[in-house]
């Protein structure tokens, strides 16, 4: 994987620009071969009322509990976030290029304010 998925302070500068809901839970992301193998790093982006929290944290096939959503993604996507943003998510989605997993259901979303931006990215399934 390439080192620069890594740098938090890339991921930040693009974070600042987008901005993210404060919410009270994570969204976690993971390159796909550390998702394969179960063990890596898990960057993790957090909103709070004054800043986007962006850090790294040890992934050995489980995430920590406040991770939300996960956004398991190859290299190329993970530079085109980088690149051009999140508005980029729903095409990578598309294309194959990155997998969400909601690791919470819709209600719990809600709770921890990240269900509008769920829904904003295109990523909402429909209620049955």
């Amino acid at each position: 994987m390439d080192d620069s998925f890594l740098d938090c302070t890339r991921w930040q500068a693009m974070l600042d620009r987008e901005g993210i809901p404060a919410a009270d839970a994570y969204i976690g992301v993971l390159g796909k071969d550390d998702f394969a193998s179960r063990q890596g790093k898990l960057l993790v982006w957090r909103g709070t009322k004054q800043a986007v929290l962006v850090s790294l944290l040890e992934y050995n096939g489980e995430q920590d509990a406040d991770v939300a959503m996960l956004l398991v993604a190859d290299d190329d996507a993970l530079q085109s976030l980088l690149a051009e943003g999140l508005a980029m998510i729903p095409l990578l989605v598309r294309r194959g290029k990155l997998q969400p997993y909601m690791l919470k259901t819709m209600n719990e979303l809600e709770v921890a304010g990240l269900a509008d931006f769920v829904e904003d990215l295109g990523l909402i399934f429909p209620k049955h």
